[in-house]
């Protein structure tokens, strides 16, 4: 899976980022792009159980971490129905609460709402530097939580793009320390669309937004008052081979990040390289360039009723193929989804081709993973 050899020693994974900065606190080292990627990453564990019930009651990251751990021993979080990404976010959790930088963060307002029609998760932190950092979850193993990434091709706002909003109204204080936003993958949507949804006092304590890797919009959003008062502080990155953050329209001056995966696993925001401060920059790849290419031709191509039947038709396959969860994608069930689309005659034909090249490719990077 890893293809970058690291040469220089400025070069750094997550882990090794969290352990050259443990000491160093927000005042001494302000608040960077690596560090908005590792809050992010914390949305995705589920902290259900361990929140106070109050969403202004405060817990301190350190804390978080000795009710988890000495919940979930090490044998117990192996056997958690996660992806292998978010069991590396664990690991991180767990180191964060041992650093200076991280452990005295104050945590607040944790939501994980699961549901049939959405998939939504959001957390506060008090950093040590006084400011905020909002954190929305990206999607889940949910069939749900896809679903409604899918819909995003067709509706706006989606359920959880509306949650982010009254998330926004109800956590940013109207007056007092700056508000970062941001989240990876849907997350990272949820944190644009969050803000151009809010209302005019919270939208003024934000000072900037993060989209690491996410889907953008269609191009009603794109050309909207709205979306073009959010993109002047917007920060948005993507990988070199990036699928995610191709979707939709985006914004142009997105930055590009290298990782030690390969292909569409680069989404996988723990496997960005990090040099000294921000993340190792690199180039954009001919496959992602090609992909944007060709799913923005496929796209406005259809209306939004014609983009629904589509969708519905896919999540009918998942229904068929008895996928509950996108942790169940095994090579078996992919070369069943495979014939299925291969037999569905509500999909034409460029759209069959596409959802075929797509679930080729999918397990092409299972194959490569050992699974």
């Amino acid at each position: 899976m890893v293809y970058y050899s690291r040469k220089c020693g400025d070069i750094m994974t997550l882990r090794e980022y969290i352990q050259a900065n443990k000491n160093v606190t927000f005042k001494e080292m302000p608040f960077n792009e690596v560090d908005n990627l590792l809050l992010s990453e914390l949305s995705y564990i589920d902290f259900d159980m361990f929140m106070p019930f109050s969403a202004k009651e405060k817990i301190s990251l350190k804390m978080l971490a000795t009710l988890f751990f000495n919940r979930y021993t090490a044998k117990d979080i192996k056997k958690l129905r996660t992806a292998p990404s978010i069991q590396k976010v664990i690991s991180y959790f767990r180191l964060m609460a041992t650093s200076k930088r991280y452990q005295d963060i104050l945590i607040y307002h944790y939501v994980n709402d699961v549901e049939e029609r959405t998939q939504f998760g959001a957390m506060s932190m008090v950093l040590g530097d006084g400011t905020i950092y909002i954190a929305f979850e990206g999607t889940d193993d949910s069939i749900s939580g896809w679903k409604e990434d899918f819909k995003l091709s067709y509706q706006f706002p989606v359920v959880a793009q509306q949650k982010a909003a009254q998330y926004l109204n109800q956590s940013v204080p109207m007056f007092g320390p700056k508000v970062r936003i941001g989240g990876h993958s849907k997350g990272g949507n949820l944190a644009m669309a969050g803000y151009m949804l809010c209302n005019f006092w919270t939208r003024r304590r934000i000072i900037e937004i993060y989209n690491n890797d996410g889907p953008g919009f269609r191009e009603k959003e794109y050309e909207s008052i709205a979306y073009r008062r959010m993109t002047k502080k917007l920060r948005m990155f993507v990988p070199e081979e990036s699928i995610v953050g191709m979707f939709f329209k985006h914004p142009t001056n997105y930055i590009v990040v290298k990782s030690s995966y390969r292909g569409i696993l680069q989404h996988d925001g723990v496997s960005w390289l990090v040099d000294k401060t921000t993340f190792q920059r690199g180039k954009l790849s001919a496959k992602s360039k090609k992909f944007e290419r060709k799913f923005s031709t496929w796209l406005y191509r259809y209306d939004d009723e014609e983009r629904e039947k589509i969708v519905l038709a896919l999540f009918s396959i998942f229904e068929r193929a008895g996928v509950k969860g996108v942790s169940e994608l095994r090579i078996t069930k992919i070369n069943k989804m495979i014939a299925l689309i291969k037999e569905n005659r509500n999909l034409n034909k460029e759209t069959r081709k596409l959802l075929l090249d797509s679930f080729k490719a999918l397990l092409l990077q299972k194959e490569d993973k050992g699974i």
